[in-house]
This record gives structure tokens, sequence and C-alpha cells, in this order.
């Protein structure tokens, strides 16, 4: 899908063949942002949208654009405490099972990467915590915001939480849920937009 675009795939930490130590999300980013050799446009899906801005805000010189797919600003917002609390016992109760549905419920099709679950876990503890909301207006590149009309895991209303918040950016909807599965074709227009 990304051939001719000189795009790189970064996995992130626990995920896939990712290389990446998970620390804290500040220095995830940061580890990340010593990858990108030059001005580049960062797309991130969900976690990786907020990993985005998280380096767009640190290393605004390595970033001139981004494209952030299924992204919320701040999860426990995005659910509510009550709601993040059952999903975070859940996990650890259920752990792959209940890991299994939920990534389902993200991307309707089989993951091909592994996962490390306790790894993954402290991630997601970190990432409800996360709130980026009051930085946004800070974000001064480029922005294309990309969310599904029926996301199950970042609701509609935090897709346009970024748009009002981020001055130069685009909002495109898709129908469908937290990925854009059947409609990915339009990325790499998006992409060479930049």
């Amino acid at each position: 899908m990304f051939e001719n675009l000189n795009c790189h795939r970064i996995d992130l930490p626990a995920h896939g063949k990712s290389e990446l130590t998970y620390r804290d999300f500040e220095s995830l980013a940061c580890d990340v942002a010593i990858r990108i050799s030059k001005p580049s446009v960062l797309l991130g899906w969900s976690m990786g949208g907020s990993l985005a801005i998280l380096i767009a805000l640190k290393f605004p010189s390595k970033v001139k654009g981004l494209i952030l797919i299924g992204t919320t600003p701040h999860f426990l917002s995005s659910w509510g405490e009550k709601n993040v609390r059952a999903f975070l016992i859940r996990l650890r109760r259920e752990g792959e099972e209940f890991l299994r549905y939920f990534r389902k419920l993200a991307y309707p099709f089989a993951f091909e990467d592994s996962i490390n679950l306790s790894v993954a876990y402290r991630m997601l503890e970190d990432y409800v915590k996360l709130d980026l909301t009051k930085l946004l207006p800070y974000i001064t590149q480029r922005t294309v915001i990309v969310q599904g009309i029926d996301d199950e895991i970042v609701p509609f209303v935090s897709g346009l939480t970024l748009y009002n918040l981020i001055k130069r950016s685009k909002f495109i909807t898709f129908q469908g849920g937290h990925f854009p599965k059947r409609y990915e074709r339009f990325i790499p227009e998006i992409l060479k937009g930049f």
C-alpha cells in the first residue's frame, strides 16, 4: 500500500518485532524521535497517534506533518474512569483472551504480530492517564485527523476534539470503526498531499 512513499514502520514496544523498550511515553517519544533522520510525516493509529503528537510537541523540527487515525487526546475522558478501570481489570484477569477480543474491536482482521502482555498492560495503564488535551493548541504542523464514525474504541467526539484544538488540521471521516480497513487506499493519497 505504501510503495514508492519512502515509509518506515515502527512497532510499539511489546508489539510485533519492536526493538524499543518501554519505560514511559515521554521516553518512548525520545526513542522514536532518534530514529527520525529528516523532517517526516508521522502516521499514528490509536495509541501510536498519541505518541506521534508527543513527538511533534517535543521535536517539532523532525515532524513536518501528522496523520492521526482513531486517536484520542485523553483516553480516560473518552471512556470514563469506571469503564477504564473495568477494562484494565478484565485485561489483567483474562489476559490474552481479552486482549484478542479488544484487538478484534479495534481491527476486525487478524493481527500478524505477537505481544508481550505484561509490557502492553503497563503501557495501557500509562496511556489512559496520558492527557494531551491542553498541549494540542501548540501543535504547529499540518495535521490530518482520520476518524471512523462507528469507532468503538475512540469515540467520534474525541476526533472532533483533536480537530477543534489543533489549528492546522483537517478532519476526514469514514464509515466504519477504529481502523479504516476498507478505506486504506486513501491514506497514501493523504501522505502524497504533504
